[in-house]
């Protein structure tokens, strides 16, 4: 997949046994620190309103496979959504997935800009910083950030094994997604791009996309559905470590 008015772009896989990948689970967690109220039950907290099950593992494997850095979400999204930015209203969703938190609802605005400041920023810091440090022209810094959708929210719309999010209008990213979309396929898993949400939608990689020019950095979102069975996340976990520079990629 090439840009609008050029020819295909090549993923300069030997970049990434330079370390020159960013890994990251920005819903890896379901926890709730002590002091943060939000007026759920149990039952609220421990679901896919809360959390993405499943990345934590798949981030981890892929960052064994790889030696990238990997940056883990410790919270959960109810307490800060470490995929908004600071000034959206969602990144201490009031509701989640139609569920009202009523201990966001509450909460006034010094008490969220704390909890930001003690949380949010901090993290998104970091990984800014890790993009930073690898992101150069001619050696551009891949950014893989992994999450999980819930099938059961369109059954008919959502039934497929994952998708690439990505941004069209950047021809590195595309040519990433061609790349890791046809390893994926060839593994025998049902892909889609763009789906269930658009890769130009509110998060991590766009934020990221207006510090750094399609020369030096591209950023893919893998949603993975939670009603995978476990074999798939682990040809997902397998494919993905050798297309992103795992062993057979290294440089001598």
């Amino acid at each position: 997949m090439g840009g609008p008015d050029g020819p295909p772009v090549s993923p300069p896989a030997a970049a990434l046994a330079r370390g020159r990948l960013v890994l990251t689970a920005e819903h890896a967690s379901a926890a709730v620190p002590p002091g943060v109220w939000l007026g759920l039950p149990a039952a609220a907290l421990s679901g896919h309103r809360a959390w993405d099950p499943g990345p934590a593992a798949l981030a981890r494997q892929l960052a064994a496979a790889t030696g990238a850095p990997l940056f883990l979400g410790r919270l959960s999204r109810l307490v800060v959504d470490l995929n908004r930015r600071a000034t959206d209203p969602a990144a201490v969703p009031r509701v989640s997935f139609g569920l009202p938190v009523p201990g966001n609802q509450a909460l006034g605005a010094a008490d969220r800009a704390a909890r930001l400041a003690r949380w949010h920023r901090p993290w998104r810091q970091a990984v800014a910083q890790a993009v930073a440090d690898r992101a150069a022209p001619g050696a551009p810094c891949l950014h893989l950030a992994v999450h999980s959708f819930s099938p059961a929210l369109d059954p008919v719309g959502r039934d497929f094994d994952l998708g690439l999010l990505f941004d069209p209008d950047r021809p590195l990213e595309g040519a990433w997604v061609d790349q890791l979309g046809a390893a994926l396929a060839a593994a025998g898993l049902r892909v889609r791009h763009n789906a269930p949400y658009l890769g130009t939608d509110e998060g991590l990689p766009t934020w990221l996309r207006a510090r750094h020019p399609d020369p030096t950095y591209a950023g893919i979102e893998l949603e993975v559905s939670q009603g995978l069975a476990p074999a798939g996340w682990a040809r997902v976990a397998a494919t993905l470590g050798t297309a992103l520079g795992g062993p057979s990629h290294r440089a001598g």
